[in-house]
């Protein structure tokens, strides 16, 4: 009886061994796309497998598994100077616009809070439009008078981090043309026709801040179609409707003439312009979905512009030897946790049908009932115990204020630190939005965006809780 012939042992071990080495292979991949991270989304890169070191012996296969470097910073690529045209700012901002490139501002106007919503709806309108926003100084018009002159939102806001978190280029309207800080101050800026278009019904509002600019601006009405609602002219735009409008290549309604429906002061009637398109203001737009979405967690001008505008150091500094004075804390401790309040009543006065606006006021203890609430939640969830209170308010009644210390709250008082005298009017609103956005909770008045604003950043930035506390009637915020 004869048997077949057997393989050599060297080279069944080799086959097996073969066999084997697949068999791994294909088990780790597996498991590496099992367990890898699904967000990262980098290429996975597989080491060469190293020579065996003996004859007949079975190789240790591995994958490794490398990521890719953290991307560098893009604040260089995108500095204002790789977006204008020359090395030098002169009194014609037609002289520093780039041919190759598309601009869109707006005028903005209002409190400081509702110019900062105007700005960051006009960063969002040029990210989807492909302009460079020309980003205006914040200029006085309500809560700030006319001798505060402007203040550069570069001042405020650190433009640098900005553009690195939206990779995106921004430019300010200095980075274009010299324009003095104050309406009548002399200067040698010479007085541009520029074309824009009125969002809204009836007659712009931005001429005071043209005047700064040194620009003699006419405006067209945008058609119907930009209206979330159009039957309601007066209402919000939808910033997609607009960003297909300004498009530069093939834009919506690009074959059709709008007539000019206000002529600029010096009685010109310049069309829209194309290369710079303007805006008599970006504050009443929206995704589309609702009017006044700042107010909705998933409003996208919050979400992917402003929850990313963060303040300069300049600033933070300020609110920091603010509150370690107002807390008494020296400036070598650490900063104590507070909770920052804003009560507005003020103008809200005006708003309210009862004679006495005191019923209308949301009284200080539903304040501090909704202040308690914070502590509570900050105990809860974060093991955090919280007593200190940090108030602003533009109530100025004497009542008011001996209540606060009642409750043993601090405050900023602006005339003692002479604020205005050292920094200038608009670092009021500055330094207090700015010391709310380092608090680890927040209670505002609902209906003021300063409130509203203040509460998002604390949401965002130090994962704090909020309220709002109601108002219009007596007992309206009673819960």
């Amino acid at each position: 009886m004869s048997f077949p012939s057997r393989e050599p042992r060297s080279l069944r071990s080799s086959r097996w061994c073969s066999r084997q080495h697949v068999f791994i292979v294909v088990c780790t991949i597996i498991l590496c796309f099992i367990f890898l991270p699904r967000e990262s989304h980098l290429p996975l890169q597989f080491a060469p497998t190293p020579p065996a070191e003996r004859p007949g012996s079975c190789p240790a296969e591995y994958v490794t598994v490398t990521r890719s470097p953290p991307p560098q910073s893009t604040s260089t690529n995108l500095a204002p100077k790789q977006f204008v045209k020359g090395s030098s700012t002169t009194g014609r901002f037609r002289d520093a616009l780039r041919p190759d490139l598309h601009y869109v501002t707006s005028f903005c106007l209002g409190g400081f809070t509702n110019q900062f919503i105007c700005f960051a709806n006009l960063i969002y309108l040029g990210m989807i439009s492909d302009r460079v926003p020309v980003i205006p100084p914040f200029t006085p018009s309500h809560h700030i008078s006319t001798s505060a002159g402007t203040v550069a939102f570069g001042e405020v806001f650190d433009l640098d981090s900005l553009r690195t978190a939206l990779k995106k280029p921004l430019i300010e309207w200095a980075d274009i043309k010299n324009f003095p800080t104050h309406r009548d101050a002399r200067s040698f800026a010479a007085e541009e026709s520029l074309g824009c278009w009125n969002p809204r019904d009836g007659n712009p509002s931005g001429q005071s801040f043209s005047e700064h600019l040194h620009l003699d601006v006419s405006y067209t009405q945008v058609p119907g179609e930009m209206f979330i609602n159009p039957d309601h002219w007066h209402d919000h735009t939808n910033l997609w409707n607009v960003a297909a409008l300004l498009y530069p290549k093939r834009p919506l309604f690009e074959d059709r003439t709008f007539p000019v429906a206000h002529a600029s002061p010096k009685g010109n009637y310049a069309p829209p312009d194309r290369h710079l398109a303007c805006l008599d203001t970006t504050y009443y737009m929206g995704s589309g979905a609702a009017p006044f979405e700042w107010e909705r967690p998933w409003s996208p001008v919050w979400r992917y512009v402003a929850t990313h505008i963060k303040f300069t150091q300049k600033v933070n500094d300020l609110a920091d030897k603010a509150i370690r004075k107002a807390f008494k804390v020296r400036t070598s401790a650490p900063m104590p946790p507070f909770i920052a309040v804003h009560v507005r009543h003020g103008d809200f006065g005006r708003t309210c049908s009862s004679p006495d606006p005191e019923d209308c006021f949301a009284a200080l203890p539903a304040f501090a009932r909704r202040v308690e609430e914070v502590k509570q939640e900050l105990m809860e969830k974060k093991g955090l115990r919280v007593n200190r209170v940090l108030i602003s308010s533009d109530d100025t009644t004497e009542l008011f204020w001996q209540q606060v210390e009642a409750l043993g709250w601090r405050d900023i008082d602006h005339g003692v630190e002479q604020t205005v005298e050292r920094h200038g009017e608009w670092y009021l609103p500055v330094i207090d939005v700015a010391t709310h956005s380092l608090a680890v909770g927040f209670v505002g008045t609902s209906g003021s965006t300063l409130s509203l604003v203040s509460a998002r950043r604390v949401e965002d930035w130090s994962g704090g809780p909020t309220r709002l506390v109601n108002w219009g009637y007596k007992g309206a915020d009673d819960h």
